[in-house]
């Protein structure tokens, strides 16, 4: 699954966390001590640019941060510990010093292009894989909130699953412009397909559709019914699927059957289930679910016949084969 196994010509995978020496490189990579990886990663892309850029590239970064386990440069943890608080609500220090660090990257490869005179010729898109995590499986401080959307990353409620979205193609996409046209993340391959006047093999299916005609003209509307998330898992939430069919949002959470249905228009946080109120429309969506599953082959998860209740709340780790004891509150949330 690794990139240089999809297609990609060149690539640099790292893990563990955020600081050198505990982040590891595949292919291995000389890092010094101390090394803040959002950087690294940062450096190495813009070096990547600098060496292509007399030829048509692409180039994809994916940070580790935001991620747990929270860590960034002490001189902007202390610029956000300074900051005046507000009465209420969550404020971390640390996460917002994170998100400062992909804030940075974001400005440093924008001015690496200006500098290279490729701005005028290059797409630059921001995205993310999923919302702000708002607590760790294991407990521990609440670091962030995605309100006024619900839930948090691992949920299919808005607040797991609408990320931001900014694409900047100079010349062609409308400048200050909001699209509302619901996207999801496969219809970037079909976009980039286009971009760059690439034909994909005939006998391949192409999941997603392109997002030329939107970047064009933020008011037209794609060819489609309905995008689909699924999410068979246990991780900040149950295992569950959705689907989003205009301003209607269906969740069926597959261990007890139970559906939820939204009209995102009149409830973007998803207070009020309309699936007792509105069940023919509860059920044309939960049916075009279940055929779209069928047509994908997606897997779904089976009753486990140990199943201990007692036990229901346990996380335990590959490597260590140990449960996870839940974490200790800290001296702030002690205070609280």
């Amino acid at each position: 699954h690794n990139p240089d196994k999809q297609g990609y010509q060149t690539s640099l995978v790292t893990a563990g966390r955020h600081f050198a020496p505990r982040f590891s490189t595949t292919p291995p990579t000389d890092v010094p001590d101390k090394t803040y990886l959002a950087d690294f990663l940062t450096d190495k892309t813009i070096e990547f640019i600098r060496q292509n850029q007399s030829e048509p590239f692409f180039v994809q970064l994916s940070h580790y941060a935001v991620h747990i386990p929270l860590e960034a440069r002490q001189q902007l943890i202390r610029k956000y510990q300074q900051k005046p608080k507000p009465d209420s609500g969550i404020n971390n220090p640390i996460y917002a010093a994170m998100v400062a660090h992909v804030d940075d990257s974001v400005g440093r490869i924008v001015a690496a292009l200006d500098e290279l005179k490729l701005t005028d010729n290059t797409v630059v898109i921001f995205t993310s894989d999923n919302g702000g995590l708002r607590q760790s499986f294991s407990g521990g401080d609440i670091v962030s909130t995605n309100a006024p959307l619900r839930d948090e990353k691992g949920s299919l409620y808005e607040g797991g699953i609408r990320v931001p979205l900014i694409i900047k193609w100079p010349g062609v996409a409308v400048a200050g412009k909001t699209c509302a046209e619901p996207t999801i993340s496969i219809d970037f391959w079909p976009t980039f397909a286009e971009i760059a006047h690439a034909n994909p093999p005939q006998h391949q299916t192409i999941d997603g559709l392109s997002l030329v005609p939107l970047l064009k003209d933020p008011t037209t509307h794609l060819n489609r019914e309905a995008i689909y998330f699924h999410y068979p898992h246990y991780h900040h939430s149950t295992p569950a699927g959705a689907i989003r069919a205009g301003d209607w949002k269906l969740i069926e959470f597959f261990a007890d059957g139970n559906l939820e249905l939204y009209h995102l228009k009149q409830d973007l946080s998803e207070t009020t289930n309309l699936a007792a109120k509105n069940p023919e429309k509860a059920a044309e969506l939960q049916q075009k679910l279940a055929d779209w599953r069928t047509s994908t082959g997606a897997a779904l998860p089976v009753k486990n016949p140990k199943y201990d209740p007692a036990r229901a709340s346990e996380f335990w780790k590959r490597r260590t084969n140990q449960p996870v004891l839940p974490r200790k509150k800290t001296r702030i949330e002690q205070a609280k």
